[in-house]
């Protein structure tokens, strides 16, 4: 990649967004639509979604936030819905659990013939991370909790194993850190990969994006930063991760790849969020899906070369 720093990488909006939104007729995405993670399957894009319904949380302060479930819908070109499920695939989980009022925020790693879908699991308690499997996309296991020691909800796998070891990005809040497992029971060589940078458009909070993208020589990672204060305003960003050893940062782009400019991004359930949880690969392009003002859901694209260290 040539120039980066006089000419940053940028993404550009499909002309087709919002390519999802909420439907009235099906009561679990009756209120929003938006974040959703992306996975290749039978040569289509897989489009597993967050959806909220006006079914009320109970157990908590007022809240307009309703019950969040995933949905699923499938495209071929990347950018044209052509099927979209009437029902969600995965549900809450029963009350008195860390996901009783639902699951979010997906995102899928693809690791032998096995896609791992890591998710923020919302409760009376906060906010756990929770993991389901599938093979097919028509079912799906629940593998369990993921650290629910911790508060945390912005996590996701790398699409293969380091040796014996399973690689996860997480946020112990506010920043971004990287550790190993082999059983998503006893972690080993957890370290900060990434700190907020304070009065910047990363300088609240920060965590991964999309599912590390691999590249011949680096990981690609698209992330999300929060600008702190009264401009509090969520943006993407792109970094290179080590190919073999992704705890080191090889680059990072100084200014954001995508902030929120259009009227979809600025004004709904949360104004001024741009949010992903997957990206993808088609002709040429990286497809980056992403959440619109909590919303809605959008996709903006860049030439794959463009991206390239």
């Amino acid at each position: 990649m040539k120039n980066m720093e006089e000419r940053p990488v940028k993404l550009t909006r499909s002309e087709n967004n919002p390519i999802l939104t909420p439907d009235k007729n099906h009561s679990f995405e009756a209120q929003t639509l938006c974040n959703a993670g992306i996975a290749e399957y039978n040569g289509k894009i897989y489009i597993l979604y967050r959806a909220e319904g006006y079914d009320k949380r109970e157990n908590r302060l007022p809240t307009k936030r309703g019950i969040t479930r995933l949905g699923l819908a499938v495209t071929s070109d990347g950018y044209t819905i052509e099927k979209r499920l009437k029902e969600p695939v995965i549900d809450r989980e029963p009350d008195g659990t860390f996901a009783e009022h639902g699951v979010q925020d997906p995102r899928i790693a693809k690791i032998d013939d096995t896609y791992y879908i890591m998710c923020a699991a919302v409760s009376r308690w906060g906010d756990r991370l929770i993991m389901y499997t599938t093979k097919d996309f028509k079912t799906f296991s629940k593998f369990g909790y993921i650290q629910p020691e911790y508060e945390m909800r912005t996590a996701g796998l790398f699409p293969q194993k380091f040796g014996d070891y399973y690689c996860c990005l997480l946020r112990y809040a506010p920043n971004m850190w990287i550790s190993y497992t082999k059983d998503f029971k006893t972690w080993h060589k957890t370290k900060l990969l990434k700190e907020i940078e304070p009065f910047s458009w990363c300088g609240e909070k920060i965590g991964l994006g999309a599912t590390p993208i691999r590249q011949d020589n680096a990981w690609l990672l698209f992330w999300h930063g929060v600008s702190a204060g009264l401009d509090r305003k969520y943006h993407l960003g792109i970094m290179w991760l080590d190919l073999k050893d992704p705890s080191k940062i090889l680059k990072v782009q100084k200014e954001p790849i995508l902030s929120p400019e259009a009227d979809y991004e600025k004004k709904g359930f949360v104004d001024n969020v741009v949010y992903t949880c997957g990206a993808a690969e088609r002709n040429g392009k990286y497809l980056v899906y992403y959440g619109g003002a909590d919303l809605v859901l959008a996709v903006a694209d860049v030439d794959v070369d463009r991206c390239r260290i």
